[in-house]
């Protein structure tokens, strides 16, 4: 079996496999909602932006997986409909920075929740945070704009320009994939996990009355112990964040390099080529959207959550229903 064909099959199964990614990564992305959602991780801003990401997660795996998926066994609406070519990877790309966006945001928040100044910690309020929450998607509509304007179809496959076109939109990528969230998400985590560290440090006793002391220090300590379980998985989120998708800008930036060198390319090349593109701009960021979950789920914090929507959720047997059973049981015996 050659390579074109071994790459071309590979391809072909880990595309379907996009199918079962789709139903977890869904599933699990709308639990997070709802854990993120409860009453009393809510009024924490980074619980917030965790559940906008989630939510831009669904949109993005099902604005994007199903046609993929579809395109395996009919032929790719974006080759013949050039609306359609201009739009899908335009909202996309929108799609997938918001997401990033939520993300890299929650870092900052994170950071100004344990600060020691009081108008840092005030850009924490909820109504500031949902405001911010609301502006996000405008701002990345509009920025990414040049993708539809030069994007078309070209010998039957829709696809960007060659040249500057793709070298602009390559650089692009490179910045609001790569560097401008890699570069907020380590800097505002080190700042909070600094803030963190000197908040531990800088806890002094005070004389109040026993019983009111106990009460505080107990709630003092919930919250506390919740405020790190949240960065806890957020600095988690971050690492899994830049391993599945690093690699995707800069396979963008490598593919304008060679459209703009030119030359002629073997069909095994092409193949290759074509196969990690797939692999880093379809198979590895869809993972990541739906490997959020299971990155939430290592914390002892969100597991407790869980199971408490769990518990809501699913219907409990009704006492007296218990209660005729064993009297049943008892009366046979």
């Amino acid at each position: 079996m050659s390579v074109i064909t071994t790459l071309a099959l590979i391809q072909y199964y880990l595309t379907n496999i996009l199918g079962g990614l789709l139903v977890i990564g869904v599933f699990g992305n709308i639990l997070n909602c709802l854990v993120f959602l409860r009453k009393r991780l809510r009024s924490n801003p980074c619980s917030v932006l965790f559940a906008a990401a989630s939510l831009a997660n669904i949109i993005v795996m099902i604005y994007f997986i199903i046609p993929t998926i579809n395109s395996l066994y009919n032929t790719p609406l974006e080759n013949s409909n050039l609306i359609y070519c201009k739009l899908r990877l335009y909202i996309r790309n929108a799609l997938l920075v918001i997401s990033r966006a939520y993300l890299s945001l929650a870092c900052v928040a994170c950071y100004a929740q344990s600060s020691r100044n009081a108008r840092i910690r005030e850009l924490c309020r909820t109504k500031i945070v949902i405001r911010i929450i609301l502006i996000v998607p405008i701002i990345w509509f509009i920025i990414p704009l040049h993708i539809p304007l030069t994007t078309t179809i070209l010998n039957g496959k829709c696809s960007m320009w060659a040249g500057v076109a793709a070298l602009y939109h390559s650089i692009y990528i490179c910045f609001v994939a790569a560097i401008l969230p890699t570069s907020i998400m380590i800097i505002f985590s080190l700042l909070a996990f600094k803030n963190l560290q000197q908040m531990k440090r800088n806890v002094r006793p005070i004389s109040i009355p026993t019983e009111e002391k106990h009460t505080q220090n107990t709630e003092k300590i919930r919250t506390q112990q919740r405020d790190r379980q949240l960065s806890k998985m957020l600095f988690v989120q971050i690492v899994v964040y830049m391993c599945f998708t690093i690699a995707y800008p800069l396979n963008t930036l490598y593919n304008a390099i060679v459209l703009i060198i030119g030359g002629s390319k073997t069909m095994q090349r092409t193949a290759i080529e074509n196969f990690v593109l797939f692999m880093t701009s379809s198979f590895l960021l869809n993972f990541y959207s739906t490997a959020s979950f299971f990155v939430f789920l290592t914390s002892s914090a969100f597991r407790k959550e869980l199971r408490q929507v769990f518990a809501f959720i699913l219907p409990k047997p009704h006492p007296n229903l218990n209660q005729r059973r064993v009297t049943h049981t008892t009366a046979l015996a």
